[in-house]
């Protein structure tokens, strides 16, 4: 069997573009989400389609769940939906806004759970789906991102693993990637953050920066008739930034 449709949520640049470039492949068709980037979106389906993908820009406002449920809608029997998309916020918690807190956790958890939810049902009808949440290694370190963005992500960890648990006897596993410092347009727009990914480079095994390119082959795993056996895990890929 084919699984052939994949839903990228974030993918208009950074880890994002990285993943939808290094899984398109003739015959695939690569949805490709954004919001008010239609050009960058459309940059990285070019590249797509220069492998043979069949590569389609998406627009939706993930903080908003019509939006979310109408893309759900919009990208059909989607195989394999990779929630990449985040909320950044490096808030302090002395100043932190609800407004904040909330806008974080619509992104970073509400949207992935609505699509999972949307989508999974068809891949459980076909007997094989692929679910990969992308989350940060903030989780296990505590920061240096603000308390919104580590706790959404750590509940996301909690949705990967209840959402496994859930699907896995429907062929569906669902899984978590969870990136060091990488090298992103995003994160070089953050305040602080050459001196945050020198400390952050001090602690790793691996002794380099880190870019989008280096997740690639680990989704590729998580995403294959391989992996299988693979569900409800968080996989550090970190060059040793945080050692289990």
């Amino acid at each position: 069997m084919a699984h052939e449709r994949i839903l990228i949520t974030g993918a208009r640049r950074g880890i994002g573009a990285a993943l939808a470039i290094g899984l398109a492949a003739p015959g695939r068709t690569l949805l490709i989400h954004h919001l008010d980037a239609e050009a960058e979106a459309a940059g990285v389906a070019a590249r797509c389609a220069a492998v043979g993908a069949n590569a389609v820009p998406c627009e939706a406002d993930l903080a908003d769940p019509a939006a979310v449920i109408d893309l759900a809608a919009r990208s059909g029997a989607v195989d394999i939906l990779i929630n990449n998309a985040a909320h950044a916020s490096n808030v302090d918690i002395d100043v932190l806004p609800l407004a904040e807190w909330q806008e974080t956790f619509a992104v970073n958890v509400t949207a992935p759970m609505l699509l999972s939810q949307a989508l999974a049902p068809g891949m459980a009808a076909r007997g094989w789906g692929r679910i990969v949440n992308v989350t940060s290694a903030t989780v296990r370190l505590g920061g240096p991102s603000g308390p919104s963005y580590v706790s959404s992500k750590a509940a996301l960890i909690g949705l990967t693993r209840s959402l496994a648990r859930a699907w896995g006897a429907a062929g569906i596993t669902v899984n978590a990637l969870s990136p060091g410092a990488i090298d992103t347009e995003g994160e070089r727009e953050l305040a602080k953050v050459e001196q945050i990914h020198r400390e952050i480079l001090a602690r790793q095994a691996i002794p380099r920066g880190l870019v989008p390119d280096d997740l690639v082959g680990t989704v590729r795993y998580l995403v294959s008739d391989g992996a299988s056996a693979m569900t409800g895990q968080v996989l550090e890929v970190g060059a040793g930034l945080v050692l289990r």
